[in-house]
């Protein structure tokens, strides 16, 4: 081979190789804005399930009569108000919403679904419950209880006392539902290691140490993440397979703790659409991230009426309280 072809041969093996480089670039920045983008939206679900379950657990907790059932211990008598309330807020939410009550001592005092828990003590799946009880303070978290879920909790006062807290509990589905108007899927995975809390979650799959904690999840994606590995997504946040994506978001607990991770899949077909209309990918970012900051800002804003009104108020039974009343 004469000269002028070996270098020939090797200036085209090096475009090649920098053709190649550029192209695995920019797909690989193409699917981290696609990833931004997904969680962003993820984001502004959970923040907007968040405030849901806020105002509701506000409103309930406000009711003069729950009120009272708790402070006499009549829990027939809640559990009957309970019910009746959570029929009517599933009609305006088009979801399904768990409540329940339980007492200053962590027992269980009436629940919505029913009543054969009543007088179970939650102490052990609920270490959140302490902090409330010190500072008077709601939050709404994800949290291992004896399943994961999402939890508003907001203290029920009488006469600057605790006596209980007024639970609001959501489950994964409207969140699942919300996100397959993108086209995407969802699981839900806990942390192995509150496994003896999360007694509900005994008989769900596994992949690796974490275990999948939405009811009705893809067993298509199951067995994917149980071949690939789950190690490999957690430590680079997204991987692939022949025909999906999977991007992971951590599930942080009221004290700041990781228990879990949301792990968003969207077919590669679906994420070819996107490239696309990339420019509208960037809007539905801008979108997505503005939509998101406005609904943190709404659901803080209701953390802080909750502490003023608890603050302001000195009388013995709460009467003066109305604002989200439930009767």
């Amino acid at each position: 081979m004469q000269t002028y072809q070996k270098y020939l041969s090797f200036i085209l093996i090096a475009l090649i190789l920098i053709i190649g480089y550029f192209y695995l670039q920019n797909k690989q920045n193409y699917v981290d804005k696609v990833h931004t983008v997904l969680v962003n939206i993820l984001n502004k679900q959970i923040e907007n399930e968040k405030l849901q379950a806020f105002n509701f657990a506000f409103a309930l907790s406000q009711n003069e009569t729950l009120q009272e059932s708790l402070y006499n211990n009549d829990a027939a008598k809640g559990y009957e108000i309970l019910k009746e309330h959570m029929y009517a807020l599933e009609i305006f939410s088009n979801s399904k919403i768990n409540a329940q009550i339980v007492k200053k001592d962590f027992s269980i005092f009436a629940r919505s679904w029913d009543n054969r828990d009543a007088g179970l003590n939650v102490k052990t799946y609920r270490p959140d419950l302490y902090e409330i009880l010190k500072n008077k303070r709601p939050h709404v978290s994800f949290e291992a209880a004896r399943k994961l879920v999402l939890i508003a909790s907001i203290p029920i006062i009488r006469e600057h006392e605790v006596i209980g807290f007024m639970e609001v509990i959501k489950r994964f589905d409207s969140l699942k539902e919300n996100l397959a108007n993108y086209d995407m899927d969802l699981l839900v995975l806990l942390n192995s290691k509150y496994k003896r809390q999360a007694v509900l979650l005994k008989k769900h799959p596994k992949i690796e140490n974490m275990i999948v904690a939405n009811d009705g999840a893809n067993i298509e994606h199951i067995a994917n993440l149980q071949k690939i590995g789950i190690s490999k997504l957690l430590n680079q946040g997204k991987i692939e397979d022949e025909r999906y994506f999977y991007f992971l978001r951590a599930i942080v607990n009221n004290n700041g703790d990781n228990i879990g991770s949301f792990v968003l899949i969207i077919s590669k077909k679906k994420l070819a659409l996107f490239s696309a209309f990339e420019s509208q990918l960037d809007s539905l970012f801008t979108y997505a991230r503005k939509d998101l900051y406005y609904s943190i800002l709404k659901n803080n804003d209701r953390m802080d009426n909750f502490s003023s009104l608890n603050d302001n108020n000195t009388s013995s039974d709460n009467s003066s309280i109305s604002r989200g009343k439930i009767k």
